[in-house]
């Protein structure tokens, strides 16, 4: 029987070759995701030492239940991207918690409480999908909900900037629409389940934006 030619000697080393190049590939697209999520958490930070500053000059008055309901919503959000490949692009959910918390606790001790309906939704929300994904073993089932949650939990935010949209530190908002899209491109695995959430809370940062300049606007010209 006829043995098959042996090939040249440099083709020996290609297929380690490829292998090395396509591991030093993999090493660069994880340094420039780290990056990413750096500098949106850098943002990120920025933005709350502004909305941290309007709070401490009497300008903004958060509400502080809303703030509350939202942290529980990003401890969620954000163990779901984590354990689902998000990596670098879930930090920024991580310092949300933290933020949410303490802004929502300054809200407490002001006394800007307002228990709205749309709040008690959106809690509901989040521990119903909690449940879904404790019955189903699938981090999606909490994703969506909380998604669905903090649409429905922000309705009390765009109700207060409407009637009163001088009181909302919008300078902050308006950075926050800057660090979800860097988070989403910092996300280890695009899938639903990581940057579901993350694009929810930007767009709804981006239509707060816009309501409160339009209001302040009109506002002025009365």
């Amino acid at each position: 029987m006829r043995q098959p030619e042996a090939g040249p000697p440099w083709a020996e080393n290609l297929l380690p070759a490829r292998s090395v190049l396509k591991f030093r590939a993999k090493i660069i697209i994880m340094e420039y995701k780290t990056l990413l999520g750096f500098l949106a958490v850098a943002i990120e930070i920025i933005s709350y030492i502004v909305y941290f500053v309007g709070i401490y000059r009497g300008k903004t008055k958060p509400h502080a239940f809303t703030w509350f309901v939202w942290g529980v919503l990003n401890i969620i959000a954000f163990i779901a991207v984590l354990i689902s490949g998000g990596e670098a692009g879930s930090w920024i959910l991580g310092v949300n918690v933290f933020a949410c918390f303490a802004i929502a606790i300054i809200g407490f001790i002001q006394k800007h409480v307002v228990y709205d309906k749309y709040d008690w939704l959106a809690l509901f929300g989040a521990l119903l999908g909690i449940f879904l994904w404790w019955l189903s073993d699938n981090p999606l089932y909490a994703v969506v909900l909380v998604s669905i949650a903090d649409g429905t939990g922000t309705i009390p935010i765009f109700r207060k900037a409407y009637r009163a949209p001088f009181e909302e530190n919008i300078t902050a908002f308006a950075i926050g629409v800057l660090y979800y899209p860097l988070a989403i491109l910092a996300l280890e695995s695009l899938t639903l389940t990581t940057w579901l959430y993350p694009a929810t809370v930007f767009l709804l940062d981006a239509a707060l934006v816009i309501l409160v300049f339009t209001r302040r606007k009109k506002l002025k010209n009365i």
